[in-house]
């Protein structure tokens, strides 16, 4: 009995302490699940701010606002430092080029000025030649006058400032130009109309005149140089024609004043007019 009522109390105080540790969990356990509520609130609250600030940010696929601004902004430097260093250069170039045109334009304008003072130079030299050449004629031509007022020697027909003779024999070309070279003179040289119109009134034999084309077939020269050409209208027709065989000068027959021109054996005998010029 004693076991028994000192055995129930104990269980008694052990049951009130086991609702006691109950009690005890209950409001723990209420504690720990009002926590959890709050907890849970809270982790609500703030997954509901942070979907909301979520929601709030650009898509992660497209850039940042700002990222595209500091792009364009850079882009808009290099553009303008772009810009400027090419007018920079175009400004260096224009310089440049404005310098080397100047100094070309000097160089133009100095080369013209020589060429207009070689110019000046050239009409003043051609001035002085004209005046030295115009009084060079005015002695030429008083000299002459003097000249042509000599008398020829006797035996010889003057005209002009010529003197004219036969020459003393008969023979060929060579001989009779010889005979004339003995008298100071040469056979003759007509150089005018005029004087062909005078030995044409004065002398009435076939003669030797200068001019041969001995030398080269076809080229007919006077004795003294100059060109007698085929074309000249005192040939007769169809003259000359004698090839290498006829190859001096002779008068040829006809009547006055239109006696021609013909060419001859150089071989043939006949007498030479000889020329004596008073201005030689």
């Amino acid at each position: 009995m004693a076991e028994a009522i000192y055995t129930t109390p104990n269980m008694a105080r052990n049951t009130q302490g086991e609702r006691e540790e109950r009690i005890v969990e209950i409001y723990a356990t209420s504690e720990s699940l009002r926590d959890q509520h709050q907890d849970y609130v809270g982790t609500e609250e703030s997954s509901n701010t942070l979907g909301t600030v979520s929601s709030q940010q650009p898509d992660p696929v497209s850039p940042p606002w700002c990222q595209i601004r500091a792009v364009v902004v850079l882009l808009v430097l290099l553009s303008v430092a772009l810009l400027a260093g090419l007018v920079g250069l175009a400004v260096k170039h224009k310089n440049v080029m404005e310098r080397d045109m100047e100094q070309l334009f000097q160089m133009l304008k100095n080369v013209t000025e020589q060429q207009k003072s070689i110019s000046e130079k050239t009409i003043s030299m051609d001035r002085k030649m004209e005046q030295l050449h115009k009084r060079l004629k005015s002695v030429t031509e008083q000299i002459d006058t003097l000249l042509c007022k000599q008398d020829c020697p006797g035996g010889w027909t003057k005209f002009g400032c010529k003197c004219f003779s036969y020459s003393s024999e008969r023979g060929s070309w060579s001989k009779s130009r010889k005979l004339c070279v003995s008298k100071g003179a040469d056979l003759v040289v007509v150089d005018s109309k005029e004087e062909m119109d005078f030995i044409n009134r004065g002398y009435a034999e076939y003669f030797w005149l200068g001019a041969t084309d001995e030398a080269s077939e076809g080229s007919w020269r006077w004795v003294d140089g100059t060109v007698l050409s085929v074309d000249n209208p005192s040939w007769r027709r169809g003259k000359p024609d004698g090839g290498k065989d006829k190859n001096c000068l002779r008068r040829d027959w006809g009547q006055q004043p239109n006696i021609k021109w013909t060419d001859e054996s150089c071989k043939a005998n006949r007498y030479g007019l000889c020329e004596h010029n008073l201005m030689k």
